[in-house]
């Protein structure tokens, strides 16, 4: 049904040259800026060749790995170019993480040297360089080099077994994602454009390169922050775009004002990522938030696969939006056929921008890389109009008394309740069904479980409806803002 769009990309780019350029040819331009500081193009670049500088002095060479653990801040940004520029991989680090959690990684993929901004947090680590000490370095002047499998990063996720596993990014691959979200319009030279999610995973770092490789002006704010606090940072700051986590999304809306009475007026498009919106949420956060919301389905080893700009393709509410640029998705059966329009199967990928190697652990269920496609996990379907509709996860479905129940249909139907902020739907052992289908709430205020049943009657199956309702102050969530469901149910 949608043909692949091949992006107009070099044969072997290296992102940090396209830094290099802007320097030169806009030096005095404002690249990122902070609530605390502004930092040009030209200061960037300065700040990238020193921290390279650093690099080949601890003996890092093309190819090898070098692990970052850095807070959110401009020197996190510019070392993820000085890397890039000595032809070295990146292999992010949360600053927030544990000794133990260090330790599986570095096991397993074994970084040449480690970058970071806490010298007592990584006293253990081999070949551990200190970014503070670039102030005194000189700027690399050496040739930029390519790495030779075009690796830039390595997206870590989990495996079945608990391990760590990574989908490796390469240059071309994150500058045809960047190049997408350009064309559909997410991201132009002349914006502010406002990142609150951690350079740490992916979609913080990709929307973070993302202005700064077509010469915008990259915003950073605090990761942890309350609605208001953003809200006037947007309007103070003049913000023209900025992206958000559904989680967030739905606590912004909690302080909305009349329908019409825009808390954020100037903004030209605010992107929902990281997680699904559903259809009412995208309707309330246009009345009362933004004039423009950009709703988009993607993952670790893609970047953008299908786009919800226009208010035409919302009209279900699985529905994800048309295929992004430079993508093609197919749906296939049980036995790797591919399935027509309307029909329910398993979802594959592929195209210039999707990922092609992995390393680590083992696959989860029914995700990984085969025979040229890579397999999310996801399910889903095609409509007539090839409008790409989401049913849910392999790993998500809830098998109760032999019948199917898609989790995230539950919760959609949850969300619409007033006093609920978010919900997690999770199958949990039960010795008659299987399964049983419980729901773990934040809310405002306290619902009466008998009522909200009574009221998901009317919107769905009896069998899917909950046979528990859990009032929780907060669903775990990881720093990217997803849910881990794992924590609910273990």
């Amino acid at each position: 049904m949608t043909p692949i769009t091949v992006l107009p990309t070099a044969s072997s780019i290296n992102l940090y040259s396209r830094v290099a350029y802007l320097a030169q040819y806009q030096p005095a331009k404002i690249a990122i800026e902070t609530p605390k500081e502004q930092i040009t193009y030209a200061a960037l670049d300065e700040t990238a060749r020193r921290i390279a500088t650093l690099l080949r002095q601890a003996g890092v060479a093309p190819g090898d790995i070098v692990g970052v653990r850095l807070r959110d801040t401009p020197q996190h940004v510019a070392a993820l170019f000085a890397v890039m520029r000595v032809g070295g991989a990146v292999l992010p680090l949360d600053w927030r993480g544990t000794r133990a959690e260090f330790d599986r990684i570095v096991g397993q993929f074994r970084p040449k040297a480690f970058l970071g901004d806490d010298a007592s947090a990584l006293a253990w680590a081999p070949t551990f360089i200190d970014v503070a000490a670039s102030a005194e370095a000189s700027a690399d002047n050496e040739a930029v080099v390519e790495p030779p499998d075009g690796a830039l990063a390595y997206t870590l996720t989990s495996g079945t077994t608990g391990q760590p596993k990574a989908m490796i990014a390469t240059h071309d691959q994150t500058y045809a994602r960047c190049m997408t979200r350009a064309l559909e319009g997410m991201c132009e030279p002349g914006d502010r454009y406002m990142t609150t999610l951690p350079l740490a995973y992916l979609a913080g770092r990709e929307h973070a390169l993302n202005p700064l490789i077509i010469g915008a002006t990259l915003v950073m704010f605090p990761t942890m922050f309350s609605p208001r606090e953003l809200v006037d940072f947007v309007n103070a700051r003049a913000i023209t775009v900025f992206n958000l986590s559904p989680n967030m999304s739905r606590r912004l809306l909690g302080i909305a004002g009349a329908a019409g009475d825009l808390l954020m007026p100037k903004v030209r498009t605010m992107i929902s990522t990281t997680g699904k919106l559903d259809p009412h949420e995208r309707v309330l956060l246009r009345q009362h938030l933004v004039p423009r919301v950009i709703d988009y389905y993607g993952n670790s080893g893609a970047g953008p696969i299908a786009i919800m700009s226009r208010e035409e393709d919302a009209t279900e509410p699985t529905a994800a939006g048309r295929v992004a640029l430079g993508v093609e998705v197919q749906i296939f059966d049980d036995d790797g056929g591919p399935l027509p329009d309307g029909e329910v199967g398993a979802i594959r990928i592929r195209g210039r921008a999707i990922t092609t190697n992995m390393a680590g652990a083992d696959e989860v269920r029914g995700e990984g890389l085969r025979d040229g496609w890579y397999y999310p996990g996801d399910l889903g379907k095609f409509d007539d109009r090839g409008v790409l509709h989401l049913m849910g996860r392999n790993a998500d479905l809830i098998k109760r008394g032999g019948l199917m129940i898609h989790a995230q249909e539950v919760e959609r139907a949850i969300r619409e309740h007033p006093d609920v902020i978010d919900v997690a739907v999770v199958g949990v052992a039960s010795r008659d069904l299987g399964q049983e289908v419980v729901a773990f709430m934040e809310v405002r205020n306290p619902i009466d479980p008998k009522e909200m049943s009574r009221q998901l009657r009317g919107k769905l199956a009896p069998y899917k409806v909950p046979t528990r309702y859990e009032t929780i102050d907060g669903l775990p969530r990881n720093p990217a803002g997803k849910v881990v469901k794992a924590k609910l149910t273990g």
